[in-house]
């Protein structure tokens, strides 16, 4: 069985802290050398569930070519325009409509497609043209060498429980997992709340459409 506990403030502030947290609420060594892949296994998922600022990445770059290979850790787009015209983004196409939609001249980028990790403008920048993008990192993984990263720093309940939950499965504990499932959702959901919050405040303005009052519309 997953022994389940209370997280003491200021106890989880490392890679090794973790482990040995891990270590302690399982009570059973034969699982000390699977922690680490418990801990893989649950930042896997986060990368693919996980949408939070803090994993929002803004850069420049200038080329003139037709594509730019995508930074590592990338994980997908959310705005890229010409520098100096953030009002103006570049929309998002299909590489299968960019024959009849653009021609072949050469322009000032208006568009882009992303295929095999490569980022495409049409039309193609006929000069070195400055972009700015913004763009979600996956999480940066704990090792030895890299013993900390934002989310264990500010949310290690996350890392806690995820990772409970993965040996959870791995033990096939039942009871562990019907409790730590839902609790990991919670707190990953939370999270994501609190990642809006910071984004657009009490939440993005939304117009009001017109409202019919008695005597005439407003």
């Amino acid at each position: 069985m997953v022994a389940l506990s209370v997280v003491v403030a200021g106890t989880i502030g490392s890679y090794g802290d973790l482990l040995n947290k891990v270590g302690l609420w399982l009570d059973r060594g034969d699982l000390d050398d699977r922690i680490p892949d418990f801990v893989a296994l649950l930042e896997a998922r986060l990368n693919r569930e996980l949408r939070a600022v803090n994993m929002e990445t803004r850069t420049t770059f200038t080329t003139g070519d037709a594509s730019y290979d995508l930074p590592e850790g990338f994980r997908s787009l959310r705005k890229i325009f010409v520098d100096g015209s953030p009002q103006t983004p570049l929309k998002a196409i299909s590489p299968a409509n960019v024959a009849w939609q653009y021609n072949g001249e050469a322009g000032i980028p208006q568009a882009y497609f992303i295929e095999n990790r490569t980022l495409t403008f049409r039309p193609v920048p006929a000069s070195d043209t400055t972009f700015a993008m913004t763009y979600l990192t996956r999480l940066v993984p704990l090792t030895s060498e890299n013993d900390s990263n934002w989310l264990l720093e500010e949310h290690p309940d996350i890392y806690l429980t995820g990772t409970l939950l993965e040996a959870a499965i791995y033990i096939r504990d039942e009871d562990a997992i019907s409790f730590l499932a839902p609790s990991l959702d919670s707190k990953i959901a939370s999270l994501q709340r609190e990642s809006r919050l910071d984004r657009w405040g009490s939440g993005p303005l939304v117009p009001n459409g017109a409202v019919q009052t008695r005597g005439g519309l407003c």
